[in-house]
């Protein structure tokens, strides 16, 4: 039995120690030796925004990313996303250097609002949460947290629910990163749309210098998004950074799958790596481009695997104890493909 892993670790080009002097150093190497677990909860927000006296919504508060360069580094593909955000987070720490080293000198114009363009599952979650870590290293954000939130987040049930929402979601988001999913839908043709209010009013907040302690992040299908800007020519100035998130090609699938299940310790054997990795290119190929689930696809494959693996290994005795983290080609269930989309008209 072969082992199907073993992805070489590249050591990631820390670009901020030109800028940050070794007392910042110091404090870097000691949130890299940092474990998840020791984060302090009393820190970040509850996630809960109060709307009036009957309602009140919750929010999905996500850690920051305990080792962003790494987790970062280690990214299946994104190449270009990983090298404009490193150049945002070493930008911000020049100025704060400068700042320090020189106060009256003047900072570059550095805004950290962005777009994230691209399909579910080609990982703007993810780097979500690096990039409010390592935007929280460099001194630009406070606590580095990522508030996760959608269209439904900011509707409620009574007149001013809408503002009351953004506001208190803000004051949420505030120290890390406001990432609004599907933000196009903020924007509906009907103007009596309460969600209508949602992005002027947010462009006033984010005018306000004393609310710079955070970044916003618009994510959203390429397109949809594309067309919100052009609708919107204040986005446009007030969102600088666009990022492409890309459908992963089945190789970049293949090395996710890698990483995921050595997070658990298995081990392919070679045949049921081949009829995995069969079973992968088929799915890739019959896609839907409109509900493809790039790496959500893999997890949900990797999940029927598990549980096949597991109904296998229970009644067993093994020899080898190991051999409990072995997937054998019998715990490759067949392949379930989606049905495709009926299409309306003509």
């Amino acid at each position: 039995m072969k082992k199907i892993l073993q992805k070489d670790e590249k050591p990631f080009d820390e670009l901020l120690n030109e800028f940050v002097d070794g007392e910042t150093k110091d404090e870097e190497r000691n949130t890299k030796d940092e474990d998840e677990d020791d984060w302090e909860w009393d820190d970040y927000p509850d996630g809960e925004v109060e709307l009036n006296d009957h309602a009140k919504i919750q929010l999905r508060i996500l850690h920051p990313e305990p080792h962003p360069r790494r987790a970062l580094e280690r990214l299946e593909g994104c190449a270009d996303i990983k090298a404009r955000i490193d150049e945002l987070v070493a930008l911000t720490a020049f100025n704060r250097k400068l700042m320090r080293l020189m106060p009256g000198a003047k900072p570059h114009a550095v805004s950290l609002h962005s777009v994230f363009l691209g399909n579910p599952g080609t990982g703007k979650t993810t780097v979500c949460k690096i990039f409010g870590a390592l935007l929280r290293e460099a001194g630009a954000l406070s606590l580095g947290h990522v508030v996760v939130c959608d269209r439904g987040s900011f509707i409620g049930t009574l007149w001013g629910d809408t503002e009351r929402a953004v506001e208190g979601i803000v004051e949420q988001a505030r120290g890390g990163v406001l990432m609004i999913d599907e933000a196009y839908l903020l924007h509906g043709t009907d103007d009596r749309d309460p969600a209508r209010s949602v992005l002027p009013q947010l462009m006033t907040l984010l005018a306000d210098e004393s609310r710079r302690d955070i970044a916003v992040v618009l994510c959203g299908y390429r397109e949809p998004m594309l067309k919100l800007l052009e609708t919107n020519p204040g986005l446009d100035s007030r969102f600088p950074n666009r990022f492409d998130f890309p459908d992963f090609t089945p190789e970049q699938l293949e090395q996710i799958t890698l990483s995921r299940v050595d997070e658990y310790g298995y081990a392919f054997t070679e045949a049921a790596w081949e009829k995995y990795r069969r079973q992968l290119a088929e799915a890739w190929r019959r896609r839907d481009p409109r509900s493809w689930g790039n790496a959500r696809a893999v997890a949900n494959m990797l999940e029927r695997i598990y549980v096949r693996h597991a109904k296998r290994c229970l009644p067993d005795e093994f020899d080898e104890p190991e051999m409990l983290l072995v997937i054998i080609e019998d715990d490759i269930p067949p392949l379930e493909l989606p049905r495709p989309q009926r299409r309306i008209g003509f």
